[in-house]
């Protein structure tokens, strides 16, 4: 097998783990590992890719174009769904904090300062 069917073959395998990923939410840091070990392959097939291509391996090229673009769209809302986590994580920490010392923060609504004297 040729490179360039290698790297379609690891694209192909990228797309079908993004798409799976949102299924796999509890297993998301295995998921990621996978993730970056496949795209880790992909840029040393990448590399040692060199011209003139045969027309099948043209062909293999455009569909590696079309499924590189799907896989880019995947890792954004992977990165959002993160992304999101995190927020949602720091502000449940917060909330925790306020709820373990409640009075930390106290106003000074209720207070009456008396200007005269």
């Amino acid at each position: 097998m040729d490179e360039v069917e290698k790297l379609l073959e690891i694209t192909e395998e990228l797309v079908e783990l993004t798409k799976r990923s949102k299924d796999q939410h509890r297993d998301r840091d295995q998921v990621i590992q996978k993730i970056e070990d496949l795209l880790a392959k992909r840029e040393e097939l990448t590399k040692s890719m060199n011209p003139p291509f045969t027309p099948k391996e043209k062909e293999a090229g455009g569909k590696i174009i079309q499924l590189n673009q799907i896989l880019v769209e995947q890792l954004k809302l992977i990165k959002q769904e993160i992304q999101h986590d995190i927020v949602k994580m720091k502000a449940q920490k917060e909330m925790t904090k306020k709820y373990m010392n409640s009075y930390a923060n106290a106003t000074i609504d209720g207070i009456f300062y008396d200007k005269k004297k």
